[in-house]
């Protein structure tokens, strides 16, 4: 009897030490470096009220991946996305220490390429153009009041100085998040500027 509890604690264990505790490879979730500035904006520090802070994304669906010879085709290992998501937020400064996030309607967003809601942060969709192959965003925030205020995309991430985009796919698809350098962040991971 001693033998087959034996053999049962054994079986067991080998069963549940095969099993994939890791969330990222049960989901097919993988994060990879890539080309910097898929994201960019204007670094101008001073503008008018009723000017807009432009952000804009249009980059080749085949990527250089770090510690890689060859174009990584991110389309195609997504499944045929149609959408990559990044996530920004747009502060004001209220006293020395503290900053409020800035919300305007939807209907407020200049939307010139992809898709953008706002809520306690910018989400943008970039969308897929079948005609050069590339993911394309641009949309305009509104500037609406003076102040002094900072753009960070550490929103969804712990990262400072890179945007993370998340494809938006089937559920089985691969998550291949891109994580791509950002130029004018600061050490801590925002852009600041005015608007007078």
């Amino acid at each position: 009897m001693k033998k087959i509890s034996y053999l049962t604690v054994l079986f067991s264990a080998i069963l549940f030490s095969s099993c994939d505790t890791n969330d990222d490879g049960f989901y097919n979730n993988k994060i990879i470096d890539v080309n910097p500035n898929l994201v960019t904006f204007n670094s101008t520090t001073n503008y008018s009220v009723g000017d807009y802070l432009v952000l804009d994304a249009d980059f080749s669906r085949y990527q250089t991946e770090f510690g890689q010879t060859g174009l990584l085709d991110i389309y195609k290992t997504c499944g045929n996305a149609e959408f990559f998501a990044f996530s920004y937020v747009i502060e004001r400064k209220l006293n020395a220490t503290e900053w409020e996030t800035i919300f305007v309607d939807d209907s407020q967003l200049q939307i010139n390429k992809g898709n953008a809601s706002n809520g306690a942060y910018v989400y943008g969709l970039c969308k897929y153009n079948t005609t050069d192959e590339t993911y394309e965003y641009n949309v305009g925030f509104p500037l609406l009041s003076t102040g002094n205020y900072r753009l960070s995309f550490g929103y969804n991430s712990d990262s400072t100085k890179n945007v993370e985009l998340r494809p938006i796919n089937k559920p089985k698809d691969i998550k291949l998040n891109l994580n791509s350098v950002v130029a004018n962040l600061d050490n801590s991971g925002y852009f600041y500027f005015n608007v007078n």
